[in-house]
């Protein structure tokens, strides 16, 4: 995709989101909210210090995040145009990226949480929230994008629900 969400401003973003265009819409929005959870979480380990790994790793999930939004843009928009098949597994596709980066980010809180510093508790809950409510939102549009096409797509079905499973073994994801 040529154009990205990110170079946008916060205020053109938003203005997209509520936009009567297809795209974007739930994945890109949820995306980018758990980017910025992520970036929280990136902030609280960074200034707690000591966890290179740990900020490593959640820098590299941020990252498909950010990918997975603008993936998702041109997945939609290339679906309501053709609305062939090829289009249609894009379209599943691009979430599942999101869901999959997001879940390791949950999962990177997770690990981090008794290494951070009592006073940045409260900012690692706050990014392991905005990162779950992330992923429940993914997580619903691609039932969406699924539903009547179970069948078809068990693949996409099966890692779907293999990522809720990830979420809810962390303790901190409730359906």
């Amino acid at each position: 995709m040529a154009h990205s969400i990110w170079s946008e401003s916060l205020g053109s973003f938003s203005d997209a989101v509520a936009a009567t265009r297809p795209a974007p819409a739930g994945v890109t929005a949820a995306a980018v909210t758990a980017e910025l959870g992520l970036s929280l979480m990136i902030k609280v380990m960074s200034i707690t210090g000591g966890h290179d790994e740990l900020v490593a790793a959640a820098r590299s999930e941020r990252a498909r995040l950010r990918g997975a939004a603008d993936d998702d843009i041109g997945a939609v928009m290339a679906y309501m145009q053709s609305r062939d098949a090829a289009a249609l597994r894009q379209a599943i596709e691009a979430p599942m990226k999101a869901a999959r980066a997001a879940v390791e980010g949950l999962e990177l809180c997770v690990q981090a949480s008794a290494a951070v510093k009592p006073s940045l508790a409260v900012d690692r809950a706050a990014a392991e929230a905005l990162i779950a409510g992330a992923l429940r939102a993914i997580l619903m549009c691609i039932d969406a994008n699924l539903n009547g096409r179970e069948e078809e797509h068990r693949y996409a079905l099966a890692e779907r629900n293999a990522i809720e499973a990830r979420a809810q073994n962390t303790g901190v994801y409730s359906r």
